[in-house]
């Protein structure tokens, strides 16, 4: 087994705001809209008597805006052997994961009928559990409550249940980098042999004021109601809504399988800061600079090869500080004076998917490497001062470009999770 095989993407599913699809998803993004709102869904909370715009009020949030999905979207329970009294109290974050499975499955051309009773793992990140603080108090506390809102385990569970499928099923929780993390390990198992088909991903969604409430007082909400990473006047993040799912298959099965390929997983690295950082939640350009290396060498690719990150870029204005640094000193110093590493981040336009937020700029970058374009990012007009773009040679992307260079395509994705843990995954083109 080749345990430095590129892992194929050979199928996406997602959700995101303004996006039920990747190739939406792509024109959202290649279209420059900025996809927040001003209101949650008045299904899910009003949380207007806690708006307060002075910064850092404790039980109140500085802003109402976020990115939110569609709480109408049909959910036909049956179809994924959930019984109607188990869909009474399945936490939403379920019923949209087992969605966009089913639609990374049906673009992978992977039916029911083929998979079921395979080593196909199933890998998920999730973060929070929202849902569960909703119910609690106001439901029978039973197994029934367990294993649909209590356990994270069932995020993965319930996929593995859907298709009978029999390889490795885990659920991972490390905050913002969840999604990212899953992936990692599911391409991990692949390389191995443990399973021969996997499917890897995260899921968000903002179904309380709590978490909310908390990132306000810690001044890390955006008071203007945007993500504007890397921007002079990046004010912090936005909570928005986001699941997505890829397919992924070692490269010589996808080939022989006569898959369609999206993009090449390279190589992938994950690891925590320990205590490189002031606060246990804050991030490290150390923590950065090992992830990117370590990624690299996996991939056994040289860091001048990387013409784009896809940055984790949350418009914490220190956050972006450290992570444009540790970009510009693994990479950007690499690369020719004239050909800077490119810069941005999907956030831009669909605020924060947290557990989620990886995997969307991995599908971002999926597309970006196969169509050979980096699109723009929004906010990229006034670049903080706080960064030497010029010294560092790395560069914002104002508007959309072709891909710097005329080497292969491949792209970083970083994530970091307030836990301390990192993951980088470099994604390369397809083959012709």
């Amino acid at each position: 087994m080749n345990t430095c095989e590129p892992i194929a993407i050979v199928g996406m599913g997602c959700r995101f705001p303004g996006a039920t699809t990747p190739g939406q998803l792509w024109e959202l993004i290649c279209g420059e809209v900025d996809a927040m709102s001003a209101t949650a869904p008045p299904s899910r909370f009003d949380a207007r008597a806690l708006h307060d715009p002075a910064p850092r009020r404790p039980g109140r949030v500085v802003s109402l805006d976020g990115g939110f999905l569609d709480d109408t979207t049909d959910f036909a329970p049956g179809a994924y052997f959930v019984t109607e009294r188990e869909n009474t109290t399945l936490d939403p974050q379920h019923r949209v994961l087992l969605t966009c499975a089913g639609d990374a499955l049906a673009d992978a051309g992977l039916p029911p009928e083929a998979i079921a009773g395979r080593d196909i793992g199933v890998f998920m990140g999730q973060s929070t559990g929202e849902h569960w603080d909703r119910l609690q108090g106001t439901t029978t506390v039973d197994m029934y409550a367990i294993a649909t809102a209590a356990a994270r385990s069932m995020a993965s569970g319930r996929i593995s249940y859907a298709w009978d499928l029999r390889g490795p099923c885990t659920t991972v929780d490390a905050a913002c980098s969840s999604g990212t993390l899953a992936v990692h390990l599911a391409c991990q198992s692949l390389r191995t042999g443990e399973c021969d088909t996997a499917l890897a991903g995260g899921v968000s969604l903002v179904l309380g004021t709590d978490h909310t409430v908390g990132y306000s007082a810690a001044g890390m909400l955006s008071p203007t109601g945007r993500c504007r990473f890397a921007h002079e006047n990046a004010d912090g993040f936005v909570r928005s809504d986001g699941a997505g799912v890829l397919a992924l298959k070692r490269l010589s099965s996808a080939q022989a399988d006569g898959d369609t390929i999206h993009a090449l997983i390279l190589g992938s690295a994950q690891a925590s800061k320990g205590r490189t950082a002031k606060a246990i939640i804050a991030p490290s350009t150390d923590g950065y600079l090992q992830v990117i290396t370590r990624a690299a060498a996996t991939a056994g690719i040289t860091p001048d090869a990387i013409g784009y990150v896809e940055a984790h870029g949350n418009a914490a204005p220190a956050g972006d500080r450290l992570e444009l640094q540790a970009i510009g000193a693994t990479i950007g110093a690499h690369r020719p004076a004239d050909s800077p590493c490119l810069v941005g981040s999907v956030k831009t336009n669909i605020g924060h998917p947290e557990a989620a937020g990886g995997v969307a700029g991995l599908i971002k970058a999926a597309l970006a490497v196969r169509k050979r374009i980096v699109p723009a990012s929004l906010y990229s007009d006034y670049p903080t001062s706080q960064v030497d773009w010029a010294g560092l040679n790395i560069a914002p992307v104002p508007q959309a470009t072709p891909w710097p260079g005329n080497g292969p395509a491949i792209a970083g994705v970083s994530s970091y999770g307030l836990s301390g843990t990192f993951v980088h995954i470099l994604v390369g083109e397809p083959p012709n």
